[in-house]
């Protein structure tokens, strides 16, 4: 968890670098099983393979506020589920729509290219720069782990793919 209401339980420096650890870890085990022919369904990894293998170009980490919206019980609409009751990802209305200007600030805002510091680093193709409900509550604790999770996976897609690279 890297942000909640009341900050308790957030995950820390030291909680992130033991995950990334531990997704290392996990990927490691997924290329011996690859380079063995057999399947091993780890999404985090067969996601960044796929992404990488593509060329993904990513502006935003999600649909948030574009592809989907968070709605309340009380049918107002937030740019995802996260939002739902703040002000800081309010889109609108079910009785009156989706305050179409509110989304297209959010969006243009959110875009990685214009996000600090976003836009000067190199894995911001691929990250899209992070939950925006985590970024804009918190700030940006996983940009060292997101930096190095994908770092082994750019590794790990140039073992699996040797002759492609």
């Amino acid at each position: 968890m890297l942000s909640s209401p009341t900050g308790r339980g957030e995950m820390q420096h030291d909680d992130l670098e033991t995950m990334l650890g531990q997704m290392i870890e996990c990927g490691q085990e997924y290329e011996r099983q690859m380079a063995a022919g057999r399947r091993y369904p780890f999404a985090n990894m067969v996601n960044a393979m796929r992404e990488i293998d593509k060329g993904t170009h990513r502006p935003y980490p999600c649909g948030a506020g574009a592809g989907y919206l968070g709605v309340s019980a009380d049918g107002d609409l937030a740019a995802c589920h996260r939002f739902v009751g703040d002000d800081a990802g309010q889109m609108g209305s079910l009785a009156e729509g989706i305050d179409a200007a509110r989304q297209n600030q959010w969006l243009a805002d959110r875009h990685v290219h214009r996000q600090e510091p976003c836009n000067s680093c190199w894995a911001r193709s691929l990250c899209g720069g992070g939950c925006h409900h985590e970024t804009i509550q918190r700030g940006r604790p996983a940009c060292d782990y997101i930096r190095g999770w994908l770092h082994y996976c750019l590794g790990a897609y140039l073992r699996l793919h040797p002759a492609e690279a």
